[in-house]
């Protein structure tokens, strides 16, 4: 009897001395926490509020719940580490632009992210002497391949004409748009970076889509493995993501060793042959200008430049079978400045104001990134007043802003007119950033601003697009992960006589 009672005394002091011992570790973390920090949502002690965020379907919303209850800055923990989102056009614009040499840089402990990218390339990479002068150097050189210019617009419509066939191919079948959008606008980044297209058909394309599917899907942002790297002994998410990654990254390597056997200095074909020769030219001692970084580099570009312009594509074309009397508009002015057989040009554009409306407004409302890809501030800072420390990630939810009601009255209406003034005319709004702000706006913003208004505008030109006779009406809730994407439906694409 004795020693059970010795026993259950030994016990006790057992979770007293743990209760202490949190109670200690609690006390130690508030008293270091520094003063001034924005208000948020309570952290559990060492994991902060990962847990919540991991089973987070819709983050996007859950961020605006914490915005309409802490105001546009709001602090949380990511595991152990600072973090802020920030939400409202304001906040954000301050942040990004008018403190941008605070808030430019890219978090540098997210480990599965490090691991992809080697914290090489241009999205992923932190700023600095390296960031600054790959990214001016993949726009200069981008800019001379065509970006903004007549010669990249005849590529895109040659490759509208492959996507219009592929589509005249399904007759009157219902049909997924999905993989035709992304295989045309990956053709327009592989005549940039490997000057050739492939044919829809091409097996080893065939799997470059379907990782690109896996790496759209994945919630990069609450992976746990990025925060607690000792997980991937026990979760495989992050291997997943990791071995995925690593697919189009094989085939960029292989692409430049191929470049690397037939490179001809007076004869530069795309953006790999030009990097290639700047390597020759620089010190190999010295330079940023290194293989690792040419396959990060272009990986980015594939990443960046096709999965957003596809899925921007793929809500144009489910809100046009869900708003047919605005797909109507469209086509009547299409048809009032091009006819059927004038192939859009960018020349065309402004006299296309309702399309171009029709285009914003999808941006604005689908809005294909929600949260923007993260920062992370390079010292101590303020932000409306808040202390932010250094190294804190910083996530702008540029939903918060396209989805304003004081910004855009009924955000939850697909309504074009929004972006028309009172003569009919397109009235440009710079609340709509689909592309971000500041230095790390999207480096592929003219590109992807120009094939979508030629795609659309082609497409809009030749089909009409309607839900299959039966079919359910397609639901407008999209899937989050690292784009927002809407979920599968069928389409029939009536050609237009």
């Amino acid at each position: 009897m004795l020693s059970a009672a010795v026993q259950m005394l030994d016990l006790l002091d057992t979770h007293v001395s743990l209760v202490l011992l949190l109670l200690l570790l609690l006390t130690y973390y508030y008293s270091r926490r520094p003063r001034n920090l924005p208000p948020g949502p309570w952290s559990w002690p060492v994991v902060g509020s990962l847990p919540s965020l991991a089973w987070s379907k819709n983050l996007h919303l859950d961020f605006m719940e914490w915005q309409k209850k802490y105001g546009p800055v709001t602090y949380f923990r990511m595991g152990m580490l600072d973090a802020v989102v920030l939400g409202g056009y304001d906040t954000i614009r301050q942040a990004l632009v008018k403190q941008s040499d605070v808030f430019s840089s890219r978090p540098a402990h997210l480990e599965v992210l490090n691991k992809i990218s080697n914290k090489k390339g241009i999205v992923l990479a932190p700023s600095g002497p390296l960031w600054k002068e790959q990214r001016k150097f993949a726009l200069t050189t981008l800019r001379s391949f065509g970006f903004g210019k007549r010669s990249l617009e005849v590529h895109i419509s040659e490759e509208s004409a492959a996507l219009r066939q592929e589509i005249c191919n399904m007759g009157d079948k219902p049909f997924h748009i999905t993989r035709l959008l992304q295989k045309a606008t990956t053709n327009i980044i592989c005549s940039l970076v490997f000057a050739r297209r492939f044919e829809y058909d091409n097996p080893q394309f065939l799997q470059i889509m379907q990782d690109f599917d896996d790496i759209a899907g994945t919630n990069f942002l609450t992976m746990p493995e990025n925060i607690f790297p000792f997980l991937t002994y026990v979760l495989d998410s992050g291997n997943k993501a990791i071995e995925v990654s690593q697919r189009p990254i094989d085939f960029v390597r292989a692409q430049i060793k191929e470049h690397q056997r037939t490179l001809d200095p007076n004869d530069i074909r795309d953006f790999i042959d030009a990097y290639l020769l700047e390597m020759k030219a620089q010190d190999q001692s010295e330079t940023t200008f290194t293989e690792e970084q040419l396959i990060q580099t272009v990986t980015d570009l594939f990443l960046a430049g096709t999965e957003t312009t596809s899925t921007t594509l793929l809500w144009a074309s489910l809100l046009m079978i869900l708003n047919p009397d605005i797909q109507q508009k469209v086509q009547e002015e299409i048809d009032s400045v091009l006819g059927q057989g004038q192939t859009p040009s960018m020349s065309h554009r402004d006299q296309l104001p309702y399309t171009q409306a029709v285009l914003t407004e999808v941006a604005r409302f689908a809005t294909i990134v929600p949260l923007n890809v993260p920062h992370t501030t390079t010292e101590d800072t303020t932000l409306n007043g808040y202390h932010i420390p250094k190294q804190t990630m910083v996530i702008p939810s540029i939903w918060s802003v396209h989805h304003d009601e004081k910004l855009f009255p009924q955000h939850d209406k697909f309504d074009p007119s929004r972006f028309l003034d009172e003569k009919g005319q397109y009235k440009k709004d710079d609340h709509v950033m689909p592309f971000s702000a500041g230095p790390r706006i999207c480096l592929g913003e003219q590109l992807a601003r120009m094939e979508l208004f030629l795609f659309f505008t082609s497409l809009m030109q030749h089909f009409t697009f309607k839900i299959p006779k039966g079919a359910p009406t397609p639901s407008l809730v999209g899937r989050i992960a690292a784009t927002h994407a809407p979920e599968p439906f069928d389409i029939v694409a009536v050609i237009r006589d």
